[in-house]
């Protein structure tokens, strides 16, 4: 039985390695012979784009690092990301990932024509001088940040992501609750082996010996299984990475069985005098039983509120990720010029809008969250100003009523309080109020749940997924809000553009294309920054399966020796005629009455937002203590009629 739910267990560490391995390949594709990665900021240097892309070129070319940069693939939809080699180092136009996903594509330098230098680069080449490198940016002003490919170092940057955690957490909780049930199996064979004169010492190292090799022959087999696997359907070259996450995912979790196995052996630690006294030889094991069953279900019903709003997170980013595919054909003009200079620009900034306003290619979204405005927002969350080329991205796939008008008169008061004096700075018309601003915006809030995707204020490259935000509707950008303010928010992205070419266009019909202005995508960090959260949420709810498992096991192993103890008890009970509840109604409600205490402390701790799922881990407890209770001392009935215990 040990070696059937080790076998499970280790199972469940092979998903995990394999998620590892995946991430380790999308981190550092082993197709390609990824073996570092430079994380680069040319935030603090005064190089422009051209001057930094061309110091990265000459670098990788004298040296032969073969550098790509990591793009999101935005012709593709988005979904996955493409490498752009800087120079030409034979590197294959597509490639095998491990996860099987669409082949991996490698890119000419035309791809960065409108990309910021800013980003992670590979080093797929000769890395000897990849020092030199770092000296010779840093001595640039760029800020670098090196990574070199480690599997160990993978498995444990996830470990600490809670999905991994809590999946290996999951692990120590039911190899714990195996190293019980060995315990309690072998507990009248180790008070026999003392009664015949085996040094209590011997009798520990052979059951712990038996223990570990009941592990260890499931791990190998395991182990053996998932290589070949790997080695047919993914290829040689994914074998290693996996062996090294999966042994070392393995071994942290013998060890720790075998630990808690001793510690568990030392407090039952085995005597003839329970022999001699005619007690149960597992008597010893309850305290360590009824601990690790409150234990397994103290982090069923703690991971039960994070799994869900993992789950809800996965879905919002999803969301996300859908609504900057949305954005893949919108751009933000990047400024690389002083403070100085972007105060002479600002007029024709302010002529730049207004062009592209009139073609309706500029969106626009500034939000004010109540997180961050000091103020009274009412019922709302959040406040949001937009302008319709926003609303018409952002409901692209969205219900036609998603979006319920609101009359001036409700609101009136709010946005007057709170943003009236901030308008009348803005205002193209200095000294105009906000009172004579505000009646000419259209409002909107989201009904039916759709949660409106809104740009943060003073960073609109950051989506935010709102339900209850009022959405204000600017008529018109450049008449509305000065040229100061305007430049302001095309620096922080909260206004974008549509087309690379029509961008460009616009900026050489302004004279803004040698100013020092560049057009940048805006999906592209975005799209980045979405893409890593789907293995850890699935992962999560994988954990919480596992937690489940391990609590079950944990009570059923409890409620097995408490039947052994109760066994003389309860045999004649039940030959008399009581009911199993009739005789089981102490000790479960001993055991519910200690699972309403903890997760009462859960809920004071957490304070979920969803009650609905601690309530549903709670119920679950509830099902399986009385039903662990009922098959044990069945079990323990049918031995003793049958004088077998």
């Amino acid at each position: 039985m040990v070696m059937v739910v080790a076998g499970a267990l280790f199972a469940l560490l092979v998903l995990v390695a394999a998620i590892v391995t995946d991430l380790h390949d999308r981190d550092f594709p082993q197709a390609i012979g990824a073996q570092s990665r430079l994380g680069l900021d040319f935030g603090g240097s005064r190089l422009s784009d051209q001057a930094a892309f061309a110091m990265l070129t000459q670098a990788d070319a004298e040296w032969h690092l073969g550098l790509v940069k990591i793009a999101p693939d935005l012709a593709g939809g988005g979904h996955e990301r493409v490498f752009v080699a800087l120079n030409d180092t034979g590197l294959p136009a597509t490639f095998p990932w491990f996860s099987g996903a669409s082949a991996g594509k490698v890119v000419g330098r035309d791809r960065l024509a409108n990309s910021p230098p800013d980003g992670s680069y590979l080093v797929t080449g000769d890395g000897a001088r990849l020092g030199e490198l770092e000296t010779r940016l840093s001595g640039a002003g760029v800020r670098v940040t090196r990574t070199d490919a480690s599997v160990i170092d993978s498995l444990r940057f996830t470990m600490r992501e809670g999905g991994f955690g809590t999946a290996v957490l999951a692990a120590f909780a039911l190899i714990a609750a195996l190293a019980l049930f060995w315990l309690s199996m072998k507990a009248r064979s180790r008070a026999l082996r003392v009664l015949g004169g085996c040094p209590a010492l011997r009798i520990q190292a052979q059951d712990l010996g038996g223990f570990a090799g009941a592990l260890l022959l499931p791990a190998g087999a395991v182990t053996l299984a998932a290589a070949a696997y790997v080695w047919v359907s993914h290829g040689r070259l994914f074998v290693g990475p996996l062996l090294k996450a999966l042994s070392g995912l393995e071994f942290g979790v013998i060890a720790v069985s075998l630990l808690v196995a001793l510690a568990m052996s030392a407090s039952a630690w085995p005597s003839a005098a329970m022999l001699a006294t005619r007690q149960p030889a597992v008597k010893s094991l309850r305290s360590a039983a009824a601990v690790l069953q409150a234990l397994t279900f103290l982090l069923v019903v703690a991971t039960a509120g994070p799994a869900w709003s993992a789950y809800r997170s996965s879905a919002a980013t999803a969301a996300e990720t859908a609504q900057w595919e949305n954005l893949a054909d919108q751009v933000a003009v990047q400024f690389g010029m002083s403070d100085a200079e972007m105060t002479g620009v600002e007029p024709r900034i302010g002529d730049l809008v207004e062009d592209a306003e009139s073609v309706g290619a500029v969106a626009y979204s500034y939000t004010f969250s109540r997180d961050v405005w000091q103020g009274d927002l009412g019922d709302y969350s959040a406040v949001t100003f937009v302008n319709q080329r926003w609303l018409d991205l952002m409901t692209a796939g969205a219900p036609a009523n998603a979006l319920a008008p609101v009359p001036y008169d409700r609101v009136k008061a709010l946005v007057n309080r709170e943003f009236g004096e901030t308008f009348a700075l803005l205002a193209r018309h200095q000294g105009r109020p906000g009172e004579e601003i505000f009646p000419g915006f259209a409002y909107r809030q989201p009904v039916g749940g759709f949660r409106l995707p809104v740009g943060e204020g003073g960073n609109g490259g950051s989506l935010r997924f709102l339900g209850d935000v009022l959405v204000a509707v600017v008529p018109s950008l450049h008449l509305t809000i000065n040229d100061r303010n305007l430049t302001s928010m095309v620096s922080t992205r909260n206004l974008v553009f549509t087309g690379v070419a029509a961008t460009e266009a616009l900026l050489e019909r302004h004279g803004l294309s040698a100013s020092g202005l560049s057009v940048v995508y805006v999906a592209e960090e975005g799209l980045l920054r979405a893409q890593f959260m789907a293995y850890v949420v699935w992962l999560m709810n994988l954990a919480l399966a596992a937690l489940v498992v391990a609590f079950t096991v944990a009570a059923a192993i409890s409620a097995l020796i408490t039947a052994l103890l109760q066994a003389k008890r309860d045999f004649p009970l039940r030959l008399s005629g009581r009911s199993w509840p009739q005789i089981l109604q102490r000790r479960v409600s001993r055991d519910l009455l200690a699972g309403a205490v903890l997760v009462t402390l859960v809920a004071l701790l957490q304070r979920p937002d969803a009650t609905g799922v601690l309530l549903v881990a709670a119920v679950f407890g509830v099902l399986v203590v009385p039903l662990s209770h009922l098959c044990t001392a069945n079990w323990c009935f049918a031995g003793v009629s049958r004088r077998r215990i």
